[in-house]
């Protein structure tokens, strides 16, 4: 006769998990996953701010190269003039072809927006750049080539009017919709020839 033994498991023996072990586990998993995407939302941020931020740069080295030509080959004998919206000059400095001789460059800095506009009358053209967006105000000083002192839009308008207004530099303050100031301050050539 052939007898069958039943082998018994016993109940501490058996593989698996308990159901508060699987919860603890699902808890945990659940904490270290809210971790990890805290620290890659994090991250993200950050790559955000550090591409706006060397966006802005390379626009204003941008507009600082353009605004450094434009004064740097400005007319002998000419001068900056304010406007109510920006300012303007006699430059032989064209974006759009060297050696066109003289055209007349204004720099509207009005609507949140910095526009160049060049306009020659010989080559019966007018040409327009927008160089940024964003822009949330605006001042503009100029530097007085006798006593050293900065003045503002209107008191140099008041000079010009006299006819003794020699600028030896220009600064610009400009601040941006994000809270960013900057200041541009350039010098102006032939101001004291």
């Amino acid at each position: 006769m052939i007898f069958f033994q039943r082998n018994h498991i016993p109940s501490d023996s058996q593989k698996g998990f308990s159901l508060i072990e699987v919860l603890i586990g699902l808890v945990l998993s659940g904490l270290l996953m809210s971790m990890v995407a805290m620290v890659l939302g994090q991250s993200i941020t950050n790559n955000e701010v550090v591409r706006s931020s060397s966006g802005l740069s390379s626009r204003m080295f941008t507009l600082r190269r353009i605004l450094y030509r434009d004064l740097q080959n400005i007319k002998p004998g000419s001068s900056v003039g304010g406007l109510e919206n920006g300012f303007s000059l006699a430059t032989s400095h064209c974006i759009l072809r060297d050696g066109v001789g003289s055209v007349v460059v204004t720099w509207d800095l009005s609507s949140n927006m910095i526009r160049r506009i060049e306009t020659s009358d010989d080559l019966e053209f007018e040409n327009s750049y927008l160089l940024m967006r964003g822009l949330e105000s605006w001042g503009m000083e100029f530097l007085d080539a006798e006593k050293n002192i900065w003045l503002t839009s209107s008191q140099q308008a008041a000079r010009a009017m006299s006819g003794n207004a020699v600028t030896k530099a220009i600064r610009l303050k400009l601040r941006f919709e994000d809270g960013k100031d900057v200041m541009l301050v350039e010098r102006i050539p032939y101001a004291t020839e």
